[in-house]
């Protein structure tokens, strides 16, 4: 269930072939996702037409009927139900606290999505070895919050900033791998394990505080991807007495008369029944987005997005369908208020997200191009789409427009997920063998670039449009605009910083199209407080009960954050140590107060 992408096989996906990357377990930066099963749903739980469209009950919420009966019956302290990042870390936190854990996970075996490794951590020791500094937390947390227009709760940020480097420690405590000393390092040995920094050291002359959308260098990378993260979890758990079912699927959460959660029902793939009682329940279970009707219920201008990020159960079936939300609900939590956050990273073309030229598919100018990934994915929103050449789908948004000039361009344009912003020439390329190997890490060659698929190459901007099926004389006119622009030194259209104002003026000329961009997950959970406790619609947590991961609430809202790459890791693993831990009876609350 899992492939490795290159780069290059990476940008040849369209949107219309989002459903077969996801099938192969295709991911960015986020946290693999325990596999759930499809909510069971009603049919009557709207309400008659011409009601209040605040009495409207989506049917969704119609809980699945109580088991008939059970095979077996299983007695434990703490029951996690997910094995995803957040899941794992809970599973050994609450074992290492003296907890007798279950934990069940759907699919067949403990599996991270192939390409899920950036850690956005602050401090771990590893870190400190390699002589990374993050920014303070002030700046940091300020302009996450800023970046999600202060919607989420600071006090998480806060606690992820204290915390995420001791938690990332703790969670690979066993494991062996090789530290790589920089981005572009080579190993030095044969272990198949290992971490590599992100964009480190930072680009020459890089200063996060004169640009629109900083970017903060620290983020850490495990190679291939982070399965080897959790197997260690795992066995650290294991060693502590922990049971770990697999091909099981958590289905509903079991309450007595106060409504404190006492355990869980969950069934294997041929349907049976176990019980599994619990002092606390931690649920893991991953994002919703392949959950259609919770989507069209919370945020249906997501459905343009299709789903990168996906797990499959044991039954070969996709999961990422909201489960540990859905029994929550049922046993009386309540979803945070949204907007609810896809995560899109649009990955660009062959030199990623730089800030190129861009044209929609009327030739026209429409944006300041300088912007990140995910932010790019929302201008792309909202400009017509056609005919994509790359996939055949109704999909293609805009082209990027360059020029023979990249080579010495790229260096100057922004550090950070998703750019490209270092040139390999052609007798270096022995050197930088394992950078160049891996995917979106900034290093290109001119035969990387130019062997891209669906890459359109001219000798003149008229030969490009025409190529590129765009009005030709709309196409000069804007190239001509924009050149003019870049004359000045000042863009007067869209305001692009004049750093990465370069006119498309030195022939060969090439153009790529964009396309929507796919979505790896859908941020939005229950409502929890410091504790991690859902809340219910009174505001009382709901005790016996822990949400973490995507699960959980309060981390991502408006819009997932590319200042910090990895943070979505990065706060899964935190918030599932400390989930495991309060499961387990810490009683520790996330606050920024260290």
């Amino acid at each position: 269930m899992e492939q490795n992408l290159s780069r290059r096989a990476f940008l040849g996906l369209g949107a219309s072939a989002a459903v077969a990357a996801s099938a192969m377990g295709l991911a960015g930066c986020s946290q693999p996702q325990s596999a759930t099963p499809a909510p069971q749903t009603g049919t009557d739980a709207a309400p008659a037409a011409g009601g209040a469209p605040a009495d409207f009950v989506p049917n969704f919420m119609t809980a699945p009927a109580v088991p008939e009966s059970v095979a077996e019956t299983k007695d434990c302290d703490v029951l996690v139900i997910g094995l995803g990042l957040s899941g794992c870390a809970a599973a050994k936190a609450a074992a290492e606290e003296g907890a007798k854990v279950i934990a069940v996970e759907k699919s067949p075996e403990l599996a991270a999505v192939s390409m899920a490794g950036d850690f956005g951590v602050v401090g771990s020791q590893i870190q400190k070895d390699l002589g990374i500094k993050w920014a303070g937390k002030d700046v940091i947390v300020n302009q996450l919050m800023k970046d999600m227009c202060y919607r989420p709760t600071p006090d998480f940020l806060g606690y992820w900033y204290d915390h995420s480097g001791e938690d990332f420690d703790w969670f690979v405590e066993g494991a062996d791998f090789e530290v790589l000393k920089s981005t572009a390092a080579n190993q030095e040995t044969d272990k198949p394990c290992y971490i590599r920094p992100k964009c480190f050291p930072a680009l020459e002359g890089y200063d996060y505080t004169t640009e629109y959308y900083p970017y903060f260098h620290g983020t850490i990378t495990t190679n291939p991807n982070m399965q080897w993260t959790l197997e260690a979890a795992v066995a650290a758990a294991e060693a502590k007495g922990a049971e770990m079912i697999y091909s099981t699927w958590g289905e509903q959460l079991i309450t007595d008369e106060s409504g404190k959660v006492t355990g869980a029902y969950a069934h294997d793939a041929d349907g049976a029944y176990t019980q599994i009682n619990a002092n606390a329940v931690v649920l893991a279970t991953g994002d919703w987005g392949n959950n259609q009707d919770m989507r069209d219920y919370y945020i249906p201008w997501a459905n343009e997005f299709m789903s990168f990020y996906t797990t499959m159960d044991a039954a070969g079936e996709v999961g990422n369908t909201g489960d540990g939300h859905l029994m929550g609900l049922w046993a009386g939590a309540h979803m945070e208020l949204g907007p609810h956050a896809p995560m899109t990273h649009h990955m660009g073309g062959p030199l990623g997200v730089d800030g190129y030229l861009q044209l929609n598919i009327n030739g026209e100018r429409f944006m300041n191009e300088d912007i990140p990934g995910q932010n790019i994915a929302d201008q792309l929103s909202r400009v017509p789409a056609g005919p994509n050449p790359m996939s055949g789908a109704d999909d293609l948004r805009s082209w990027q427009i360059f020029d023979a000039k990249w080579p010495t361009e790229i260096a100057k344009m922004p550090d950070g997920h998703g750019h490209v912003n270092h040139f390999v020439a052609d007798d270096e390329v022995d050197a930088y063998a394992t950078v160049l190997s891996g995917f979106g890490l900034g290093y290109t060659t001119k035969a990387m670039v130019e062997g891209t698929e669906g890459l359109i190459v001219a000798d003149t901007i008229e030969d490009l449009a025409a190529q590129c099926n765009l009005p030709v004389e709309t196409v000069v006119a804007s190239v001509n605009r924009y050149n003019e622009l870049c004359a000045a030194g000042h863009d007067a259209d869209f305001g692009k910083d004049p750093r990465r104002l370069f006119p498309v003026s030195e022939p060969p000329f090439y153009a790529y199209p964009f396309g929507s961009a796919g979505m790896l997950v859908l941020m939005g959970g229950l409502e929890v407080n410091k504790k991690l406790q859902p809340l219910n619609a009174e505001g009382t947590p709901i005790e016996g009960l822990y949400a973490t991961g995507n699960v959980q609430g309060g981390r991502y809202l408006v819009e997932y954050p590319v200042t910090v790459a990895g943070i979505s890791l990065g706060t899964a693993l935190s918030f599932g140590r400390l989930a495991g831990m309060n499961a387990a009876g810490a009683d520790v609350e996330a606050t920024s107060q260290n």
